[in-house]
């Protein structure tokens, strides 16, 4: 079997996206099973919540943000979004510290609810931040995108706060913007291409049955929709992990915090299991 993956060095373009498979393969069940039994409700929240608004909108005729329904579907996913992007961050979080032992779902999930609402209140500053950008003259928005993807690795992996985590990942990130929007570009192709795979046949169902049927909404289309948005979820491990691994890097790069742990470290025979912060929850 492979060696398990070294989180905290320095890692080329390449590294990233081949460790993060290996991540994936290696841990498949355990990060499976983390995903499901914590986000699982809030993703069939999400589903019902998707079918509701866009029965709504079929039924007003129009879609908007500021709509009510509008409002709650994007709110979802916000939060869906977060609880994945903080149960896999909080994973390889506990996986290091275990030192590359799989956590439990208890462990995950001790992380998860100390780190939710903090975490969740930046994602919503850093969202409207990203929309502000793109509004503004879109390039600002596609310069604090990789910044962006850095600040909740950041809070996660070292207790901080949001504004320390900013500060950080502008500061981590100074020469390396180019390598961190690449990689979470091409994983993100990747996801966007899987997704693909599974939504054209539903959207070649959909087109056929408003054609033979002449109806402008399809119940069972805006169903087969919303499962496949919001079960597609699963596939952004990828991605996060990716992000993870790139903020591991170039910490490591920045401030060599792993060679200095192992030079401190050199000579003693602490157990895994001895060195888990546990009271830092």
């Amino acid at each position: 079997m492979k060696e398990k993956v070294e989180l905290s060095k320095v890692r080329e373009f390449g590294d990233i996206i081949s460790d993060s498979f290996i991540i994936v393969r290696q841990n498949f069940k355990p990060l499976i099973i983390s995903y499901l039994v914590i986000c699982g409700m809030f993703i069939i929240t999400g589903v019902l919540v998707t079918v509701v608004a866009n029965t709504q909108e079929a039924i007003e005729g129009s879609w908007s943000i500021f709509s009510f329904w509008g409002f709650v579907g994007l709110l979802f996913q916000l939060i869906e979004y977060t609880a994945v992007m903080l149960t896999t961050i909080s994973y390889l979080a506990i996986y290091k510290q275990k030192n590359k032992q799989p956590p439990t779902v208890l462990e995950v999930w001790e992380y998860f609810k100390f780190y939710f609402f903090r975490v969740f209140g930046a994602q919503v500053v850093l969202t409207i931040g990203l929309g502000l950008g793109i509004l503004l003259c879109f390039f600002p928005g596609i310069y604090l995108s990789p910044v962006f993807a850095l600040v909740i690795p950041i809070m996660v992996v070292e207790n901080t706060n949001l504004e320390y985590a900013i500060r950080k990942a502008f500061r981590i990130i100074k020469e390396n913007w180019g390598f961190t929007f690449g990689v979470i570009l091409l994983l993100s192709i990747i996801v966007g291409m899987a997704l693909m795979i599974v939504f054209i046949p539903a959207i070649i169902l959909y087109s056929g049955g408003q054609w033979l049927t002449g109806s402008k909404f399809d119940s069972t289309f805006s169903v087969m929709q919303a499962i496949i948005i919001h079960g597609g979820q699963i596939l952004w491990l990828l991605p996060i992990i990716g992000v993870t691994l790139v903020y591991y890097s170039l910490a490591e790069h920045t401030e060599g915090t792993s060679l200095v742990n192992r030079i401190k470290m050199f000579g003693k025979n602490d157990s895994p299991t001895d060195q888990f912060p546990t009271d830092q929850y």
